[in-house]
């Protein structure tokens, strides 16, 4: 049986819920881009013609090291002290910690060796420095 259909003439899309969706992403994403970006401590990564940029740095305990020396796991500024209790409890939790350390160019090395003896105390032995490739 045949059905026929009356004729309305032009079809019309509404496009309002479209570009209401649109904005609506749009401002998910540069929410969530302003988000990331205040994860982590600004520093000045240095830069290494023998950097070797690892496959995976997810899942390790982010450390910062900021110009004037302080320290950071995460974005909370700790003392050593602070940091030794925190991966010790940190490895307490999980065996396999890694450690990032994320240092400005411009740090002194007696700062990197207070977190790397920090490091050896507790046992982690893991330790990574993020640096640019050249």
């Amino acid at each position: 049986m045949k059905v026929k259909l009356p004729q309305t003439g032009d079809v019309e899309v509404n496009m309002a819920p479209m570009i209401d969706m649109v904005f609506l992403l749009l401002i998910f994403f540069m929410v969530a881009s302003v988000v990331t970006e205040l994860e982590k401590v600004k520093v000045e990564i240095p830069k290494s013609t023998h950097a070797k940029v690892p496959k995976n740095t997810t899942g390790r305990m982010m450390l910062s090291v900021d110009k004037n020396g302080k320290v950071y796991s995460g974005t909370v500024p700790v003392t050593i002290k602070e940091l030794t209790e925190l991966i010790d409890s940190e490895l307490d939790r999980d065996p396999e910690t890694r450690i990032l350390i994320r240092a400005d160019k411009l740090v002194e090395y007696k700062y990197l060796k207070e977190i790397m003896l920090a490091c050896g105390e507790v046992g982690a032995t893991d330790l990574i420095y993020a640096t640019f490739e050249e």
